[in-house]
């Protein structure tokens, strides 16, 4: 069996249509509860169970590029490192296209954004907004037993 997939441009407003309105509190994670680098280490976790879901069962059935730049971001917020928005695309593990059109989703729903680097004008960096950190930090806690 075959599948084609069309691509189609669409505008802003249509792409974020198709995410999820989510109505979920924006609030920081309970500061008693669980800690940043407990969230951090199941956001490890997730990235690394998607390698070896790709490696065992096939990538070209699940892909998730969105999911792996946030769980990407997620981690190198926690490690005060910048990804580039190149880097950002070889983490999604997507062709770059895809990878890019996933990203500008993630900036239209206000989860992720872009910078320019300070001292090389044709690079950018991406990292997740204030909103994207909180709602990553409450999903995240959610895979947590306390």
């Amino acid at each position: 069996m075959t599948y084609a997939i069309a691509v189609v441009p669409i505008t802003a407003a249509k792409r974020v249509a198709f995410l999820p309105a989510v109505n979920v509190a924006v609030a920081d994670p309970p500061s008693g509860g669980v800690s940043s680098p407990a969230l951090v280490e199941v956001a490890k976790r997730l990235y690394t169970v998607r390698k070896v879901r790709d490696e065992l069962l096939g990538e070209a059935l699940f892909s998730e590029p969105a999911w792996d730049i946030l769980l990407d971001l997620f981690i190198s917020d926690h490690e005060r490192r910048q990804l580039s928005v190149s880097a950002v695309c070889i983490g999604a593990r997507a062709p770059s296209a895809t990878a890019l059109r996933y990203l500008t989703m993630l900036q239209d729903a206000d989860l992720v954004e872009r910078t320019r680097d300070e001292r090389d004008g044709r690079r950018s960096h991406v990292r997740l907004t204030v909103l994207g950190r909180r709602r990553m930090a409450s999903l995240l806690a959610q895979f947590i037993v306390e």
